[in-house]
């Protein structure tokens, strides 16, 4: 079972339900639960998300933006869901709810098993919630790994440029701000798709041949002209270690 969580919860709860009819909906269509069985459940489902009883009368403008939220993800585990599709379900958010929000998906996740895909362009909140990370960039897969390897370093230009924008607490990182327009979708650049923002562009063969598959350790995977190895010594010099440089720089 497959259900989704949006950027914006209003635009999924109807205005008219109650937050008890918007959470016994799913049941009534997806499951062969009794009325006062459906009842149970959606009271377990609020619990599930941190809200009280109380919260069952209450209709959509009667809620706060986070609770609203946790009313969306709960409908959509209503019906025993094995795949939950999030997209950019909390970046609406401000930040202490956001928190919340986060810390609740990682509790339900090991509370039901299901399984997550969560869209986002903000890789801090990526790193805390995710097993694995795959980066696109104009709808094409740029890097794709388990987190760990994904992001401590990056390896791709763009995940390097992406992870650079992240705020950090001793304030030492450098912006890359890329230069140029974001090409459109629709009338993509030949090559590789990022080479008309590329801050690594090795020259014209980026230009004009779709760059190849590099295999790291553990399904690590990315997608430039750039050899693997290189893209390691530069992150590596970069980030004050020499654990991947060639022996005689180090």
């Amino acid at each position: 079972m497959l259900q989704a969580v949006t950027q914006n919860p209003d635009q999924a709860l109807n205005p008219h339900l109650t937050v008890r009819a918007s959470l016994q909906r799913p049941l009534v269509r997806l499951s062969g639960l009794s009325s006062a069985e459906r009842r149970r459940r959606a009271d377990a489902l609020l619990d599930a998300v941190g809200l009280r009883p109380e919260f069952s009368r209450r209709l959509p403008s009667q809620l706060s933006g986070g609770e609203k939220q946790r009313v969306a993800i709960a409908r959509a585990l209503a019906a025993e869901t094995r795949v939950l599709l999030c997209d950019e379900a909390t970046s609406a958010l401000d930040v202490s709810v956001q928190a919340r929000i986060l810390n609740l998906l990682v509790d339900l996740q090991q509370e039901t098993g299901a399984g997550y895909l969560f869209i986002s362009h903000d890789l801090a909140v990526v790193a805390h919630l995710a097993d694995r990370v795959a980066v696109m960039y104009l709808g094409e897969l740029m890097e794709s790994g388990r987190t760990e390897d994904v992001l401590s370093p990056p390896h791709h230009p763009y995940t390097e440029a992406l992870l650079s924008s992240v705020p950090s607490l001793d304030g030492d990182g450098q912006r890359i701000r890329l230069q140029g327009e974001i090409p459109s979708p629709v009338h993509r650049p030949s090559g590789c798709p990022f080479h008309t923002r590329c801050p690594r562009r090795v020259g014209p063969i980026c230009d004009t041949e779709s760059p190849p598959w590099r295999h790291g350790p553990s399904e690590h995977l990315v997608v430039c002209h750039i050899p693997l190895e290189t893209l390691s010594t530069v992150q590596g010099r970069k980030h004050g270690t020499d654990a991947e440089l060639p022996e005689e720089e180090r």
